[in-house]
């Protein structure tokens, strides 16, 4: 609205020339006319608004007026001076501190004028806006009915805006647009403020991040260097790029299926020449070193699809990593043609330090990562697979809902409970700690909590007390409870080794 006050037809005077004058740039959504001292409820953001200051009273007035017309987001006010003789100066003075210009209107334009010609202004450029959205629109559906994946469809954007684009899963995997300059750590960021963000769009560290589709169906993100110069055309954009999502995924469930094919052949030991074969076309160095990973999710939105551009987004930052991902019961499986420069512990910091940033993503699910110890060679890859299953079963056992477990891990007393059926643990969980649930349930206590937290710092009342912030007979009580209800002895080592597995068993 820079050009609002030298329409010649309105006559407007701008009379905050040093303050202000930057919020001319604001876009001009609408005209509300008000008399009343205090109109921010009444105002939805970017507001022309005017008035014959019928609600000033005393200098304070103008101050109580100006703050509401900022809480309000109104982009500009234009005053008239037909009551008082004259626009008092506290007003201008008010409004120019709170970030708002102040426009004069001459007597003889009246309000209704100036509010049919900003309206009419404000409809024309609408009428422009949807036009060039609707072009962009056909252009980029004509590219995806010619077989545009979402890479080209990123490109066309980044070209309408005039600025970078870029694709990313969920867990900042760049699924299109240039590497450059939102190397991996970055587009981490991104898409775990996005995770925690209340609502999307969002403005995050310059980058405008937009959901693909519903975000509720994990789509992935779409993020615009800077400001779009057309915010609603991105958005609009956004949700056609689901379209070239859903076409990249098909490709991937294709692949997904011939790699678990090959995930099979090494359960069953095939002879190394077929083996060797089939590590080939999937991409692999079928003379090794291998890596492998195994995921177990449950509960999470698009689980399976998360923990996989997890795992690969850390890969990613190893260009010459090579991976297959094959499709498993609970979830994914990777074999890894690691770089030279990475090993399990390297692969296994890098897995830790990203699990944290994408937790919010997972919407309260649980994944479960195991990781095997190298293969040497093909001829390792059915021992390698079978320790990253164990390891992922026992990285499930653990309260965490983004967790892993190495190979290193698999000499803690956890193996054997990972190695029993889940139905053995459950119900060996429900024997030993029932009655402590069915009592906390009834009478609104943690004795279970208190039990866990008991056991882990081995017994020790005072620490256990001050990482429960209760009083140490409050913790002597709540113990005596849970000894009598679970018929246990907590100061024998026998019924404290038992108590302790149940609590490390997963109550779900």
């Amino acid at each position: 609205m820079k050009d609002l006050p030298v329409l010649p037809e309105l006559g407007l005077t701008l009379l905050t020339p040093g303050a202000g004058q930057g919020a001319l740039e604001r876009e001009l959504r609408w005209v509300y006319a008000t008399d009343l001292l205090e109109p921010a409820p009444f105002l939805t953001g970017g507001e022309l608004v005017l008035t014959s200051e019928g609600w000033y009273r005393t200098l304070a007035d103008c101050e109580t007026f100006a703050a509401s017309l900022a809480e309000g987001g109104a982009a500009a006010l234009v005053a008239g001076d037909l009551l008082l003789g004259e626009v008092p100066p506290a007003l201008v003075e008010a409004c120019a501190r709170h970030g708002i210009p102040v426009l004069g209107a001459p007597p003889e334009v009246s309000y209704g004028t100036l509010s049919r010609t900003v309206i009419e202004r404000i409809n024309r450029r609408r009428g422009l806006e949807l036009a060039d959205v609707l072009g962009r629109h056909r252009r980029l559906v004509g590219a995806l009915v010619e077989g545009a994946d979402l890479g080209g469809l990123v490109a066309m954007l980044a070209a309408e805006l005039g600025t970078d684009c870029w694709a990313l899963s969920a867990a900042g995997r760049l699924l299109a647009g240039p590497a450059e300059p939102l190397r991996g750590p970055a587009r981490a960021h991104l898409a775990a403020a996005a995770g925690r963000a209340e609502r999307l769009p969002a403005d995050i560290d310059g980058y405008r991040v937009l959901p693909i589709g519903r975000r509720t169906a994990g789509g992935g993100l779409l993020v615009v260097r800077g400001e779009p110069a057309d915010p609603e055309a991105a958005e609009q954009t956004a949700e056609l790029l689901a379209l070239g999502g859903a076409r990249r995924d098909e490709r991937r469930r294709t692949e997904q299926r011939f790699h678990t094919d090959l995930v099979e052949l090494i359960e069953q030991s095939a002879p190394p020449a077929t083996l060797a074969a089939r590590l080939r076309t999937a991409g692999l160095d079928p003379t090794g070193p291998f890596l492998v990973l195994t995921a177990l999710t449950r509960g999470a939105l698009r689980p399976w699809d998360l923990a996989a551009d997890l795992a690969e987004s850390v890969l990613d930052e190893n260009p010459a990593t090579r991976t297959a991902i094959a499709d498993g019961e609970h979830g994914p499986t990777l074999l890894i043609s690691p770089a030279p420069t990475l090993d399990d512990t390297a692969l296994a910091a890098l897995l830790e330090e990203r699990l944290a940033h994408v937790e919010p993503a997972a919407e309260g699910g649980r994944i479960a990562f195991g990781l095997g110890a190298p293969a040497a060679d093909a001829a390792e890859l059915a021992r390698a697979l079978e320790e990253s299953r164990h390891a992922a079963r026992l990285a499930a056992l653990r309260p965490r809902r983004l967790t892993l477990v190495t190979a290193r891990a698999l000499d803690s007393h956890l193996l054997l409970l990972a190695g029993v059926p889940a139905d053995i643990r459950a119900s060996y969980r429900r024997r030993l700690l029932g009655p402590l649930h069915d009592y906390d349930a009834e009478h609104g206590t943690d004795l279970v909590r208190t039990l866990t937290v008991f056991l882990d710092h081995n017994g020790a009342w005072r620490t256990t007390a001050a990482a429960l912030h209760i009083h140490v007979s409050t913790l002597h009580y709540r113990v005596g409870r849970i000894q009598h209800l679970t018929t246990r002895d907590l100061t024998t080592a026998r019924d404290r080794v038992d108590l302790y597995l149940a609590c490390a068993i997963d109550p779900d």
